[in-house]
Parts: structure tokens; sequence; C-alpha cells
């Protein structure tokens, strides 16, 4: 992770991705189309990798931050991709939202992966998102938690979260056997709820 006003000397491997992180502290919409202008023509010279990405915030939409970010994370996102764009690094810097699992019903009772969806206080800013996303050959950023399922919940099943098998799920035919396995596959049902079944997606971090 690299701060976007660093001074940088960067040589890493062309097939190695970077990315330049925005924490939410800065999450000002303006602020960032300024920096991001002025940050990329900074960065691009210095980086030979092919794949960029300016990731902004941390999981915004986070149920405990009581919708702090859920009015302003779209139009950020709009400001630092089209500041990408504007200075012509566009095609190989990409504007990402890094996304707790919460965005989608996973933990809703009585749940399975294929009827997955965002939620509902969320659908329309996730909509948005995703579709800008996707116009500009973008990706979704997820971060997964098998092992924090057990945080709070001395019922949820132990190998379930530490991929030791046991207490599989069944889904139209389809055996789930971790939590990993299980959400990521609710994720890729929620996108295609939006019409959006074949993006491409990174798994941020796992914890």
């Amino acid at each position: 992770m690299i701060q976007v006003n660093s001074k940088m000397r960067i040589g890493y491997s062309k097939s190695l991705p970077i990315m330049v992180v925005i924490p939410n502290d800065q999450l000002i919409a303006i602020k960032a189309m300024v920096v991001l202008k002025n940050g990329s023509r900074r960065i691009s010279p210095h980086i030979t990798s092919k794949e960029v990405f300016v990731a902004f915030g941390n999981k915004p939409f986070l149920t405990s931050y009581n919708g702090s970010f859920i009015n302003t994370t779209f139009h950020t996102l709009q400001n630092i991709q089209n500041a990408l764009n504007d200075a012509g690094v566009g095609d190989t810097m990409k504007a990402i939202v890094p996304l707790n699992v919460d965005v989608y019903n996973l933990y809703q009772s009585n749940h399975v992966p294929s009827v997955g969806w965002f939620r509902a206080d969320i659908s329309g800013p996730m909509s948005q998102i995703v579709n800008f996303l996707t116009n500009n050959n973008s990706l979704f950023t997820v971060n997964i938690y098998p092992f924090f399922s057990l945080h709070g919940n001395d019922d949820f099943p132990f190998n379930y979260a530490f991929f030791d098998g046991g207490n599989l799920i069944v889904d139209n035919g389809i055996q789930y056997a971790n939590v990993l396995d299980a959400n990521f596959d609710t994720l890729f049902s929620s996108l295609k709820a939006v019409g959006h079944g074949d993006m491409s997606i990174i798994i941020g971090k796992v914890d």
C-alpha cells in the first residue's frame, strides 16, 4: 500500500499489481479528485506494473459506521476514476472500493449462497458502484473474514470457519464445506442479482 502523496520510485515487475490507498478519513470527494489528478502524474512515470489499483476507503459501508459514508462513497469513486481518466492513466489505473462482507446477506438466517443480495439500505449505492466499476473495466473488491465468524457466536461451527470440512451447506447440488467458498458465491449471486454475474472479483483480505 502506498500513500498517494509519496515521492515514488517503483521498479516492481510488470506482473505485480500495485495498490495505492486513500484512508476513510480522507474521503472528501473534491480533495480526492485534486490529489489524484496531481498524484497520478507523479506516480505513473515511476511505475512499471501494468495494473495499478487506487483503493479509497476501508469497508465504508460497514454497519458499525452507521451510514456515515453511504452518501459520499459512489461520488468519490466517480471523481477518482474520472480524475485518473482525465490524467490519461485510466486504462492502467483503476479506482476500487474495498468492501466488507456485510454488504450482502451472508449472515441472514437460513440463507444459501444462491439467494445472495445486497443489503436493502445500500442496494441503490451498491448498484451504482457496480455499474460504474463495470463501465470502467474495474473490479469488485471484498474483504472476507471466515475466522471472525466465530467471534461473538459460540454456536458457529469451528470446522466450517477453519476449512476442516463438516457442517456442509448444500445449495442446488453444490456442497460448501467452509465459510470462504460460501461467502464468495453469495457475493457472486448478489452481483448476478444486479445484472453483473460476470464481474471480476478481488479478495482483498482474508482473516
